[in-house]
């Protein structure tokens, strides 16, 4: 299933999407393409490694090569600008960026250096949407004008070896456990068990997973329950109860409880609302 990584089907000409986002809430996930966030309108919580922002309007977030990010608009009203396409649009490496990495994700809006920024998105947008001669061109220029201006004006440090393997190791430890939850949410996991398993300290493991991923591990598992069952509520035709259990919960009173808390309804409703 692998709800954590996101494997984006991009154009193989032009590898990039661009579009609106409305209240956008979606939880912690990775993938190798660039994904760049402008705050049009309210307010949206994000969250990039172990980094997090309550972002307004005129707000940008950078979340490079497999950076853990996840969003929250679930209580404000948020209009944002998505923008994500592969590195290799602007590199020659499959990684951006390779060498150097932004001391924050977030940069607050009316930073004079990126007074243009909304317009190179919006003009970017335009040229997808009316694919007139040449705009592949005038796309990847405003890619390179974009992240050139952010390499040139916002806080950089480089990457020796040395640091980037440590800082690579830290984050594949969060995708091998999310990986790990992901192919075992059925199971009566628990935080003494996962903890042990990547021997960690249990009080260690739930500092470490919230920072990351922005809820905790009874939530997130939950979550991932709870979609799955979504999924096959919409998609079979198996009993509820049958699917509670399928999904790791151990009785549907608890399943009709978490589903409503997470879904806002039952799961007959979810399963009448897609006939």
């Amino acid at each position: 299933m692998k709800s954590f990584y996101q494997n984006w089907k991009l154009d193989y000409e032009l590898p990039l999407v661009i579009h609106w986002g409305n209240n956008l809430t979606f939880y912690a996930h990775y993938h190798s393409e660039i994904e760049f966030i402008y705050v049009e309108e309210g307010s949206i919580l994000v969250g990039v490694n172990e980094e997090k922002r309550l972002l307004t309007q005129g707000d940008m977030v950078i979340c490079c090569s497999n950076d853990i990010h996840y969003f929250e608009s679930k209580e404000t009203f948020s209009k944002v600008i998505i923008l994500i396409f592969k590195p290799e649009m602007i590199s020659l490496s499959v990684n951006w960026p390779k060498d150097f990495s932004f001391v924050s994700p977030f940069i607050p809006g009316g930073h004079p250096a990126f007074t243009h920024i909304r317009q190179l998105l919006h003009d970017i947008m335009e040229e997808k949407a009316n694919a007139k001669p040449g705009y592949q061109m005038f796309i990847k220029a405003g890619l390179l004008e974009l992240c050139g201006t952010l390499q040139r004006s916002w806080p950089t440090q480089s990457l020796n070896h040395s640091s980037r393997s440590r800082l690579e190791t830290k984050r594949a430890r969060i995708q091998q456990i999310l990986s790990y939850i992901e192919e075992n949410y059925q199971e009566d996991l628990s935080v003494e068990m996962i903890s042990a398993h990547f021997q960690m300290e249990p009080s260690y493991f739930c500092r470490t997973f919230k920072s990351a991923v922005g809820m905790n591990f009874k939530t997130y598992l939950n979550t991932i329950r709870v979609l799955t069952a979504e999924r096959k509520l919409i998609s079979s035709d198996a009993s509820i109860m049958d699917i509670a259990l399928e999904c790791g919960f151990n009785s549907i009173r608890t399943f009709n409880r978490v589903y409503k808390e997470l879904k806002g309804c039952v799961p007959s409703s979810s399963r009448y609302g897609a006939s």
